[in-house]
């Protein structure tokens, strides 16, 4: 049984938003014991953690890590399947190539996880996946293999339609689909249980996932929700979070141009459950620490950024009762910082996942 001391780190508590000086003991995957810094050690391999900053290891809420490739054209791109009408009959997980230089970028920025999502051009998408950032294979990866089921509304999927076809489709035409999906699933799943994003900007499309949501009686994961403030009135009774982001990156498109981090701000006012994404390749996993910063500087408190990043994170997908916190039990996924964590300086230094270094800043 291997044990590993990280001692005298300043370790971030999800409860009190506030970093103190602790030593996380770690055997074999897990966090064993989180103990004051003068504690007595058993004979195990100790890391000096003096003056840095452990977290959780961050998680992207949305990513395409391994299905959009890094550096690779066209037979990279395993994010979308443009002639398959029932796209949630197929499962991301077949498409994720773990030798994709994206997760070493991810793991040396602290990204212990991530959620898989198809690309945005697929209205009907594939179950999605949540997985490690680093490993052998895909299923030593996996953290939930089929996890919920994913749609995009907007300018994407109508480009998409319109370079695969040469004809146009339209909003109503992207809401015909997916209520047609919801009813196919509906036969085969109970969607109560099982979470639906969907990925939408504008704030006609945003109304529009809340009429299907309601439509169906299903609680709803807006991904990006750009415009979200700019909709007037959001349905009574409606069950919603977001997964918010990417602020950081081109606004090449009509529906983005109101993005701003000031999105975070209103979610936090509006006290809307809320992760951070960035999408990946739409802007790099290593800019999830700057969604964070953005937050920050839009008036979001760092207890809610923190939080956001870690164990809001892992427990919209379902896997706080394994990772997300610094507590005894959990898995030792975890990221030491050179600084705090939410200063733009900052750089992850030492990343773990399942108690493994995966990565050390030379």
């Amino acid at each position: 049984m291997s044990m590993t001391a990280i001692v005298n780190a300043n370790v971030y508590n999800r409860l009190t938003g506030e970093f103190t000086k602790k030593t996380v003991l770690i055997e074999d995957q897990s966090i064993s014991s989180i103990l004051p810094p003068s504690s007595p050690l058993p004979d195990c391999e100790k890391i000096d953690a003096s003056n840095l900053y452990m977290t959780p290891g961050f998680i992207d809420t949305c990513s395409q890590i391994g299905l959009k490739e890094t550096g690779v054209r066209w037979e990279g791109n395993d994010g979308y399947e443009p002639n398959v009408e029932n796209g949630f009959n197929l499962e991301v997980v077949d498409g994720i190539y773990p030798f994709d230089q994206a997760f070493d970028d991810a793991v040396s920025s602290g990204v212990t996880a991530a959620h898989i999502v198809s690309s945005p051009e697929a209205i009907v998408g594939a179950k999605t996946s949540v997985i490690h950032t680093h490993g052998a294979t895909v299923d030593e990866m996996v953290l939930k293999k089929n996890f919920g089921f994913s749609f995009s509304m907007g300018d994407v999927p109508k480009y998409a339609f319109w370079g695969r076809t040469k004809t146009p489709l339209t909003r109503m035409g992207i809401a015909k689909k997916i209520r047609e999906s919801l009813k196919a699933l509906r036969l085969q799943y109970n969607l109560e249980e099982t979470p639906i994003f969907i990925r939408s900007h504008r704030a006609d499309d945003i109304a529009t996932a809340f009429r299907i949501a309601g439509e169906f009686g299903l609680h709803v994961n807006l991904v990006h929700g750009t415009e979200l403030p700019l909709v007037a009135g959001v349905p009574s009774g409606a069950s919603y979070s977001v997964v918010a982001g990417p602020c950081f990156q081109p606004m090449d498109r009509g529906e983005l141009k109101n993005l701003d981090p000031s999105l975070f701000r209103s979610l936090f006012e509006k006290q809307v459950p809320y992760t951070f994404s960035t999408d990946h390749p739409t802007s790099s996993v290593t800019h999830l620490q700057l969604e964070g910063a953005l937050a920050l500087k839009a008036g979001v408190p760092e207890k809610t950024i923190l939080n956001g990043l870690t164990f809001d994170a892992a427990r919209l997908l379902k896997i706080d009762h394994k990772t997300g916190s610094i507590e005894e039990g959990l898995l030792a996924d975890i990221a030491l910082w050179n600084k705090h964590p939410l200063d733009l300086t900052a750089r992850a230094v030492r990343t773990f996942i399942k108690g493994k270094e995966v990565y050390r800043w030379e």
